[in-house]
């Protein structure tokens, strides 16, 4: 996508105009938006600068903070920004945070310039650079000068990325405000998901990964799994997300699953099932092995990188597999495959009731047209999913 472009900056200004599209006729509305994100500025502001050393030390190498606020999946797209931010910064030292236990130091290990930050008592203010990762880049804390003397080809992105901020202006006051609207209206310019993550992040990024983890066998052998042929499906439930008793939209209908469970058994009956989730999936009797609840973060890896395969719908399962020897089918309902999917990956889209990703704040958990349950995933079915994973199974 060219930003630049007169009718992408136009579309820009007009989206920034939402948080006030409700009250163009009240001064009282609008004022009450304005209030809120001054207050939510304000109250972070005081929180990081009591939270900040008194004496920080200066040093010969940039501190760099990159605080990923969202779930495994958007933690494993923005790992392409780190990686390329160590390129032009090979000395600097990175903390890295994530809300979700275990995941920043899954995706990023530790090393003398990486560690991994297992509170949220960081002040971006102790930074040469602090930022928040999503959909988008925002900065939190710049010092232009020791980058520009310690880093000088760095900081033509940082001035970059600067400018692409700028020009989004109030979009990026909330990160989960611009995932909702940017991203609208990316999916509707048929952009894909890192277009905006390279834009505002002044460095272009690859969609699909070009770096691996690396894993051992420990966990597959802990599970009984080393040397077992195996594939892995996971139902599209996030742990990540408190859904009380609604089931997903993206989830695939039960029914759906057992279908696509006895096809499969019936055609490979040498290859196991294997059931990945956390605590709030459902478990499905018929895999051979559960580990719904069981595994640690840091095991995921080794279990995907063991598979023959993966079924999933878009999860962060299926953003982690990007960095892993393994192909996956993926359902696509809500979301989209153009705007999501990757190219390795066989990328099952229902059809034209779907891509309603971010029209209604509730689209994760009610269908926008008001449908019980959601009727797109349910259109993919068991025979489409068994025909896609024969084209990626091992001969």
């Amino acid at each position: 996508m060219n930003w630049q472009d007169p009718d992408v900056q136009q579309r820009i200004a007009e989206w920034q105009q939402l948080l006030d599209w409700r009250g163009r006729d009240s001064r009282l509305v609008r004022g009450a938006f304005a209030w809120s994100r001054w207050k939510k500025k304000f109250l972070n502001t005081l929180k990081w600068r009591l939270r900040r050393k008194k004496t920080p030390a200066e040093t010969d190498s940039l501190r760099v903070l990159f605080w990923l606020p969202g779930g495994l999946g958007d933690a494993a797209c923005a790992k392409r920004l780190v990686t390329a931010y160590r390129f032009f910064l090979p000395q600097a030292r990175f903390d890295i945070y994530a809300p979700l236990p275990g995941v920043a130091k899954m995706l990023f290990g530790a090393d003398k310039n990486t560690r991994i930050l297992e509170k949220d008592d960081f002040s971006p203010f102790d930074y040469d650079l602090a930022l928040q990762a999503c959909m988008a880049v925002k900065f939190l804390q710049v010092t232009p000068e020791r980058i520009e003397c310690l880093a000088p080809r760095f900081g033509e992105v940082v001035r970059r990325a600067e400018e692409a901020q700028k020009s989004l202006g109030s979009l990026l006051d909330d990160v989960f405000l611009t995932e909702g609207v940017l991203g609208r209206w990316l999916y509707e310019q048929g952009a894909r998901r890192f277009e905006l993550l390279s834009y505002t992040g002044g460095v272009e990024l690859p969609h699909d990964a070009q770096e691996q983890l690396q894993t051992d066998a420990e966990p597959r052998r802990k599970w009984g799994l080393e040397g077992v042929k195996y594939i892995t499906f996971h139902d599209g439930t996030s742990e990540a997300q408190v859904m009380a008793h609604v089931r997903p939209t993206r989830a695939w209908p039960a029914v759906r699953w057992c279908e696509f469970f006895r096809l499969f058994k019936k055609e490979f009956p040498q290859i196991k099932l294997v059931q990945l989730g956390g605590r709030n999936s459902p478990v499905y009797e018929e895999a051979d092995v559960c580990l719904v609840g069981k595994t640690a973060v840091a095991e995921l890896p080794s279990l995907l990188a063991g598979a023959l395969a993966h079924l999933d719908t878009e999860s962060g399962l299926v953003h982690l597999a990007q960095f892993l020897p393994v192909r996956s089918v993926v359902l696509f309902g809500p979301s989209s495959a153009h705007f999501l999917g990757y190219a390795k990956n066989e990328n099952l889209d229902c059809g034209p009731c779907g891509g309603c990703m971010w029209i209604t704040p509730d689209w994760m958990k009610r269908c926008p047209l008001g449908h019980e349950p959601a009727p797109c995933v349910e259109r993919i079915t068991a025979q489409a999913v068994l025909a896609a994973l024969r084209r990626i199974l091992p001969h």
